[in-house]
């Protein structure tokens, strides 16, 4: 290990402290454990270790390496007879579970097209490859993730200490909430704990959402990750725990409004005028500054990237038509593209404290 990394903790891989980059490839690219563990101790650190916080996958998948090396198993194989089993999770893992063609979700992509299921994409005989692996691309059902969370909550596949560091607020995030192991934790308006995490591809998305102290858990599985869903869940705790919200759903007809005054308008037409079409570092640079850090962090960069991409290519130069208010941080530009004449419905979700982005959907016209 090089001497700038030779000092990193487990610790500090499991709360993101450690200044590794995000991701150091793609999800996809054919890439076995040692030349990624190669690539990743001499990749640039992002930060001195401990001394910052970057959600990063490359972490993780250092974490999975480490747990095959101690344990003398594959990663699957460990997480399966030591924690998924005893949870009675038997519906979760990447090919141990005997998965049907029927069973697993096909992901579509926000235009409609067919995208497949996870294991119809490039993996190797036993799983993902090494950028993905460790990190994500795990199937489940929402039945094994309420029964996960339950093991955790009974002490079933960890002891009671191990659970108070798994869900000790180790390191702030932005936002207000913290980072324990693999889990964000936030303090409800009423003084107890949610403890949730998400993961998505830009196809596909999941939420957990583990009101610790309440007694609540929601779990959100979708094949449609860029329609919204970010939002969903949080707005089931709304329903459960705040008498005054109530959710709306915008309708197709409802008339167009001028674009809002001050930092959510401002907002509103830098997304304009990025979709309209911009090189790649600019619109590296309007991700990086624009979108929440929960949503940055639901994928790596270079999806994000390919989603602004594929915008600026279906929707282009275009006309502001107006906006629909969903509700105070909710909205829907209406875009008609100057090269196909249609109407294109861009929801976008902003953060209350400072407009950034912190969901993305787009509707394509017809």
């Amino acid at each position: 290990v090089p001497a700038d990394k030779a000092a990193i903790t487990l610790h500090q891989l499991l709360t993101h402290s450690a200044g590794f980059p995000e991701t150091i490839g793609d999800d996809y690219e054919r890439i076995d454990r040692q030349a990624f563990v190669d690539r990743a101790l001499n990749a640039p650190l992002e930060f001195t270790p401990g001394q910052g916080y970057l959600y990063t996958n490359v972490g993780y998948s250092l974490l999975g390496a480490i747990v095959e090396q101690v344990s003398g198993m594959s990663y699957e194989r460990f997480l399966n007879e030591q924690l998924l089993k005893p949870a009675g999770c038997m519906h979760t893992g990447y090919l141990m579970p005997d998965w049907s063609h029927s069973e697993l979700a096909i992901g579509y992509t926000r235009d409609g097209r067919r995208w497949g299921t996870m294991n119809e994409q490039a993996w190797a005989a036993d799983g993902p490859y090494w950028n993905l692996r460790c990190n994500g691309g795990i199937m489940s059902t929402a039945r094994d993730m309420y029964n996960w969370v339950e093991a955790l909550h009974d002490h079933t596949v960890l002891d009671s200490s191990s659970v108070r560091q798994l869900f000790a607020p180790h390191v702030k995030e932005e936002g207000g909430s913290h980072y324990g192991y693999g889990w964000a934790i936030f303090a409800t308006p009423r003084g107890t704990r949610l403890i949730t995490h998400n993961g998505g591809n830009g196809v596909q998305f999941a939420d957990v959402l583990w009101y610790a102290d309440e007694g609540v858990t929601i779990v959100l599985m979708s094949n449609a990750s860029a329609r919204g869903m970010q939002e969903t869940a949080w707005k089931v705790g709304r329903m459960i725990f705040d008498p005054e919200f109530e959710p709306q759903v915008v309708e197709q007809d409802q008339p167009l409004e001028a674009l809002p005054t001050g930092p959510q308008g401002d907002r509103l037409k830098a997304l304009s005028t990025i979709i309209q079409g911009a090189d790649r570092s600019t619109t590296e640079a309007f991700i990086k500054s624009n979108l929440g850090p929960g949503f940055l962090s639901d994928m790596p960069l270079e999806q994000h990237v390919s989603m602004f991409q594929q915008m600026q290519t279906d929707i282009g130069k275009h006309s502001i038509e107006g906006a629909q208010r969903v509700n105070p941080e909710e909205f829907i530009l209406v875009l008609k593209s100057e090269a196909s004449k249609k109407v294109h419905r861009v929801q976008v979700q902003l953060r209350p404290k400072d407009s950034l982005i912190s969901g993305l959907g787009v509707q394509m016209g017809e």
